[in-house]
């Protein structure tokens, strides 16, 4: 037996050595592989891998527009599958509601035979089997007479159980419909929410295709602009976790002037929060530990630039802030908001982890609390910034300096 199996693999081994298994990958490419997919749930699966595909490779622009492309048709087709499965859910319910009503009527009208025969027992419930003997003219009679009361008892009683058992069909059902039509309203939810997703990524990319001019080294030099921004911070950390010298400053004190250094798009102030101690300067990472600074801001009512945000296609104020810090510049436009943003694609992590700020008119940074600060002055090309450690675990990030 021990041979036999030992054969077997080293056929099974011998196959897959000979005749590799070919595992189609999906690439990042202008080519759309999926739209002749007919199966909406297989078609995501299909637009989900060459999404992950473009991902991973999105250094060019025909590879980010594939990319923006792909979770278009991604979202798409998401919400073909999920209405075509509450449009399955509303024929389901409607076959349901059919049997419940057959249900209900076979239940009342079995009910209603019950009922009469119950009364018609109940009237002659006075009949005494010494009655029925007198009242029979001979034994045939009577043995005819119990066994058709017999007869009507037994009917009775499967008369009963039909009821019983119409009556837990009954509720079943009703049960059944009752969870299908909440599937189906999670469903609903569900397809608005894809909805409103779809309609935010046509304008991602509508955005993108505007703020590149859809030219390639414009594109490559917005990429480059924030990849230098990025490692210039995590140079000035690495040297100041080094050779760094802290110094002590108190809520609101002056720390700064708004600057464009350091591959700045304009002079503006980058303000970020980390969970970063500063006993863990030196493992500072750009691109992690990062939280919204607007949970730490007080409310404010701020003017957001045009594309600042996901919810800001055109310049307009409103009201911005959360948290009890006061504001590190005095009455600012927000140029950038933390997180996803129309701009966020050219960052490796996808978000913008910071807050972009500016005023012309007030160009002062001050500290938003007090802590030990570092001071890092990497020039016009390197990028000026302060790094402020808090009593609280947090690390304030000041760029662009002057």
């Amino acid at each position: 037996m021990q041979k036999k199996i030992l054969k077997f693999t080293l056929l099974i081994f011998f196959l897959f050595t000979i005749f590799p298994p070919t595992l189609q990958a999906a690439e990042c490419s202008s080519a759309d592989p999926c739209s002749s997919i007919g199966d909406p749930i297989t078609r995501s699966s299909c637009y989900n891998d060459v999404v992950n595909a473009c991902l991973d490779t999105k250094q060019s622009l025909v590879s980010q527009i594939t990319y923006f492309s792909s979770k278009i048709s991604l979202t798409s087709s998401q919400i073909e599958a999920t209405q075509k499965k509450i449009d399955d859910l509303e024929d389901t319910i409607a076959s349901l509601s059919g049997r419940i009503n057959n249900l209900e009527e076979s239940l009342n009208r079995v009910s209603n035979v019950l009922l009469e025969r119950i009364s018609q027992t109940y009237k002659k419930g006075g009949t005494s089997y010494f009655s029925l003997l007198l009242s029979s003219k001979e034994f045939t009679d009577l043995f005819l007479r119990l066994r058709f009361i017999q007869i009507v008892q037994e009917h009775d009683k499967r008369l009963l159980i039909q009821t019983q058992r119409t009556k837990v069909n009954f509720e079943e059902q009703k049960r059944l419909r009752e969870e299908k039509q909440a599937e189906q309203a999670q469903l609903k939810s569900e397809l608005e929410s894809q909805k409103v997703l779809l309609d935010k990524q046509k304008i991602d990319k509508e955005n993108f295709l505007a703020l590149t001019r859809n030219n390639e080294s414009r594109y490559e030099q917005l990429l480059a602009e924030a990849r230098r921004e990025a490692a210039e911070i995590q140079r000035a950390i690495s040297i100041l976790s080094q050779a760094g010298v802290a110094k002590h400053v108190n809520r609101g004190d002056t720390i700064g002037l708004m600057g464009n250094t350091g591959f700045s798009t304009g002079a503006h102030l980058h303000f970020g929060v980390y969970n970063l101690a500063e006993s863990d300067l030196n493992k500072f990472n750009f691109d992690s530990g990062h939280e919204n600074p607007f949970n730490f801001l007080s409310s404010k009512e701020l003017r957001f630039d045009s594309t600042s945000c996901d919810d800001v296609s055109s310049a307009t104020n409103k009201s911005a802030g959360s948290g009890g810090w006061p504001w590190p510049m005095e009455n600012p436009n927000i140029s950038q908001c933390y997180g996803h943003t129309p701009w966020s694609w050219r960052y490796r992590s996808g978000i913008h982890n910071a807050l972009d700020m500016w005023n012309n008119s007030n160009i002062v940074i001050r500290a938003v609390e007090e802590g030990n600060a570092y001071t890092y002055r990497g020039g016009q090309s390197g990028g000026n910034g302060v790094f402020i450690f808090h009593n609280n675990g947090k690390m304030t990030l000041y760029w662009h300096l002057q």
